[in-house]
């Protein structure tokens, strides 16, 4: 192929990408006066731009990208209102923390992946994956619990199941996440000293969500561990134990602006 032909090829291709514009922006006014120097190129300026925009994305982290891949920064996220405008713009500008652990029994994996921490309140996204990486179905093993309602709409699982005790008034609901003995917690933090801490916890119980550690407005310490203790994952019985350190002090910080 010819040098002509090759740059034909190469300026078409690079005609048809198409690059976030916040992204273009952004390396644009980073890099133009470079750019505007190299006269002789035989590439038009504007080309050259996206050729640098595409190369950007793919080898430079920004806070575009941590905006595109922060689970956190999605507008149907939230848990209580806990995902509020703080954590939305921490997200933004990419100070949640990316993690990537993992616990594995009966072919399914909980795994943790993305973490924000404030003073008083830990941001956990999970998902429960089978061995492909895809997720597990959403469905519970009912089987001798006297099922009060068992949470389907059109033969598929909506919510989770209710059942009732014997003795008991009212009724209970089947979390996702089943614990060894009545009473457990499938996830709960300690400090470095290995003492409870006293926070209150939610999780969406799916089979990705979240999971949340807020206080009541004291600090959580800058180092703790993130206990997990589960026997049941849905309809899957098994043993996940694990423990996630967490350190504050490594976290990034907002801006002061």
């Amino acid at each position: 192929m010819s040098k002509q032909n090759l740059n034909e090829v190469l300026t078409k291709y690079v005609e048809e990408i198409q690059v976030p514009d916040e992204l273009d922006q952004r390396i644009q006014q980073n890099f133009i006066q470079y750019y505007a120097k190299k006269e002789n190129s035989q590439m038009t300026f504007k080309k050259k731009i996206l050729a640098f925009s595409l190369a950007a994305a793919i080898l430079i982290p920004t806070s575009a990208f941590a905006l595109n891949n922060s689970y956190f920064s999605q507008s149907n996220v939230n848990l209580n209102d806990l995902v509020d405008k703080q954590v939305k713009q921490a997200a933004a500008e990419g100070l949640t923390m990316p993690i990537d652990y993992k616990i594995s029994d009966q072919g399914v994996t909980i795994h943790f992946t993305e973490m924000y921490a404030q003073d008083s309140k830990v941001l956990l996204h999970y998902r429960v994956e089978k061995a492909d990486g895809t997720l597990v179905p959403y469905e519970f093993d009912t089987q001798g619990l006297n099922i009060v309602s068992d949470g389907k709409e059109n033969g598929q699982q909506s919510t989770n199941p209710t059942y009732s005790v014997p003795g008991q008034e009212g009724f209970s609901v089947l979390n996702f996440f089943g614990t060894p003995n009545v009473g457990d917690l499938p996830l709960y933090l300690t400090d470095s000293k290995g003492n409870i801490l006293d926070t209150g916890i939610s999780d969406q119980g799916k089979p990705e969500g979240l999971i949340a550690f807020v206080t009541a407005g004291h600090k959580l310490p800058q180092q703790m561990m993130l206990h997990v203790n589960v026997n049941r994952i849905g309809g899957t019985k098994g043993s996940w134990k694990g423990e996630l350190s967490i350190d504050k002090q490594k976290a990034p910080t907002p801006s002061t602006k």
